[in-house]
C-alpha cells in the first residue's frame, strides 16, 4: 500500500477520532449540572470522595472546553462576564465547596489552599462578590473548619483584592491617586474586627448608595461634590500621616 494512501487512512482515523473526543466533550459540558447535584448529595451523606470526584469532574470539562491545562488554571478572564456570569458564580461556588470538602477529611492541604485562592480569584471584583463575601463570613460562624485560618484568610483577602471602591470610584475614578489611598487603607484595616465590620458594611451598602447616584443625576450633582471635596481631605490625612509612615 502507498504512503500516500496510509496517510490517507490516518487522517480518516484522526479525524474520526476527535469528532467522537468533540461529542463526549459536548455531552459531558452538556451534563456538567448533574455532576455538581451529584457532589453536593454525597458531601450531605459524607461521601467525600465522590464529591471531590464530581466536584472536580465539572470543573475539568469547564477547563477542557475553555481549553485550560487545568482546574487551577481557570481565570474569570476566560469568561465573558456579562454571558457567562451564572457560570462564573458555579466555578467560584465549587472551589469554596471543594475546599469544605478537602477541610473535612483533613487531607489534600495543597489543594485545600488552590481551591480557596481560586474561590478569591473568582469571587474578587465580580458582581457576586458581597454575595461570595457573606456565604464565607456565615459558614465561618457556622462551621469548625479544621483549617480555620485559611478560610478566615480567604473572607478577608476577598475585600483586599477588589480594586472596587464604589463610591471613591464614582468620585474620582478607578485610577485616581485617592481611590487608591482609600484602598490600601482598606487593606490596612481589614486585620482589625472593627475594621472588617466597617468594610462588610461599606460593601453591602456602598454598590446600592452609587447605584441610586447614576440612576437620579439630579441627587448625583447634589451629593457628589461635597463627598468629593470629603473624601479628598479625608485621602489626603490618609497619605499624609498614616499610608507613608
Amino acid at each position: 500500500m502507498s504512503s500516500s494512501a496510509n496517510n490517507y487512512k490516518k487522517k480518516v482515523r484522526d479525524s474520526l477520532k476527535e469528532r467522537e473526543h468533540i461529542a463526549i466533550l459536548k455531552h459531558k459540558y452538556d451534563t456538567r449540572i448533574s455532576n455538581v447535584k451529584i457532589g453536593k448529595h454525597a458531601f450531605s451523606k459524607g461521601d467525600f470522595l465522590t464529591a471531590i470526584r464530581k466536584y472536580t469532574e465539572y470543573l475539568e470539562v469547564v477547563a477542557e472546553v475553555n481549553k485550560i491545562p487545568g482546574i487551577y488554571e481557570l481565570h474569570p478572564n476566560h469568561f465573558d462576564k456579562n454571558k457567562d456570569i451564572t457560570e462564573m458564580l458555579m466555578i467560584s461556588n465549587l472551589y469554596f465547596e471543594l475546599a469544605k470538602v478537602y477541610d473535612a477529611t483533613g487531607k489534600f492541604q495543597d489543594d485545600l489552599a488552590k481551591c480557596l485562592d481560586q474561590f478569591v480569584l473568582f469571587s474578587a471584583n465580580q458582581p457576586f462578590q458581597v454575595v461570595n463575601s457573606e456565604m464565607c463570613r456565615k459558614h465561618l460562624r457556622k462551621f469548625k473548619f479544621k483549617n480555620h485560618d485559611l478560610f478566615f484568610k480567604s473572607y478577608q483577602q476577598i475585600f483586599v483584592k477588589s480594586r472596587k471602591c464604589y463610591i471613591a470610584t464614582h468620585c474620582f475614578g478607578e485610577d485616581h491617586p485617592h481611590t487608591e489611598n482609600l484602598r490600601n487603607f482598606r487593606a490596612m484595616i481589614i486585620n482589625k474586627s472593627l475594621g472588617r465590620v466597617f468594610v462588610r458594611t461599606y460593601y453591602l451598602h456602598s454598590p446600592k448608595f452609587v447605584s441610586l447616584l447614576d440612576k437620579n443625576p439630579t441627587l448625583a450633582k447634589i451629593i457628589t461634590p461635597p463627598l468629593r471635596y470629603g473624601l479628598s481631605l479625608f485621602s489626603r490625612l490618609l497619605h499624609r500621616h498614616i499610608l507613608i509612615k
